[in-house]
């Protein structure tokens, strides 16, 4: 069973999405590197369902997060490798996502999907068909 570690930057991510969303310049705190929004789309997925995903920067050669934004919630996923597109996970999701979640976009088309059993190699579609707005 392949696991996703969470980086302590995951978690100062996830507990400062209010402070992106007001663009604070550093909104990890005193001595974090700045947060930096890369672009910010809305995107509608098969049967009409809606997501928005903005894309950050954790300081100048940090890792890349995307916050997600899903039926009123936020959450913060961690780039993760991919053979081809982008690919981001975390542990964290709703309920019906007790594995976690993955965004991946690849070719103008992006994928919401959850971790079955907390088992990063299996996985079951949320979202399909997602592009942009």
């Amino acid at each position: 069973m392949k696991m996703y570690r969470r980086p302590a930057s995951l978690l100062i991510l996830t507990a400062t999405v209010a402070g992106i969303s007001l663009g604070t310049a550093n909104a990890g705190g005193a001595g974090a590197p700045p947060l930096s929004i890369k672009r910010s789309f809305s995107y509608i997925c098969d049967l009409g369902k809606k997501i928005s995903v903005t894309y950050v920067d954790y300081g100048t050669n940090g890792p890349m997060f995307a916050v997600l934004k899903w039926n009123g919630m936020d959450y913060g996923l961690a780039e993760a490798i991919s053979a081809s597109g982008a690919r981001y996970a975390g542990l964290n999701g709703p309920a019906q996502a007790r594995g976690g979640l993955e965004w991946w976009e690849h070719q103008g088309e992006a994928t919401l999907s959850t971790f079955m059993d907390g088992d990063t190699s299996k996985t079951q579609a949320l979202l399909t068909g997602c592009k942009t707005n």
